[in-house]
């Protein structure tokens, strides 16, 4: 029986030979750059999001309850009575029996601090849990702007 031998393909010149031998084909891309990510199916991306969000809640409200205040103020009104001084009327709420101070502060067009007042607020006799106060604060020179910085429970010794 007489052997025939196969034809061969016509070489592409377009193509580049890899390897040491023209016929081995070319890497894949998914050899060369690795295989393509897996994508997260829908259900759990959305149980992700579901979780994301439940934490995300639960943490602002444990911050809320954390933070909840003793001792709450509203600033009321402000008067620049001269280049040395100012006036401040604010409210403060706080448990009857408790003292607090609250820290008054001026401020020049910069937002300087000029003067500075601490105000010490004892326990009310009657009982009121809001009360208003008005403080004469000294400055270095003329102030813009006034207002509480802060008020907090303090412990009677």
């Amino acid at each position: 029986m007489p052997m025939t031998s196969q034809p061969q393909p016509p070489s592409n010149p377009a193509v580049p030979a890899t390897g040491a031998d023209a016929s081995e084909p070319a890497p894949s891309l998914a050899n060369r750059y690795g295989a393509p990510k897996r994508r997260l199916a829908p259900r759990t991306k959305r149980w992700g999001l579901v979780g994301a969000l439940a934490v995300a809640v639960g943490l602002a409200g444990w911050v809320a309850v954390a933070n909840s205040a003793d001792v709450t103020f509203k600033d009321l009104s402000f008067s620049i009575d001269s280049a040395t001084s100012a006036t401040v009327t604010f409210d403060v709420q706080k448990d009857p029996a408790d003292t607090a101070q609250c820290a008054v502060q001026v401020m020049d067009e910069t937002y300087a601090v000029i003067g500075w007042e601490t105000v010490r607020i004892g326990p009310a006799e009657d009982g009121v849990r809001s009360t208003r106060h008005t403080t004469e604060v000294r400055t270095e020179y003329e102030g813009v702007s006034a207002s509480v910085n802060d008020c907090w429970i303090v412990a009677e010794s």
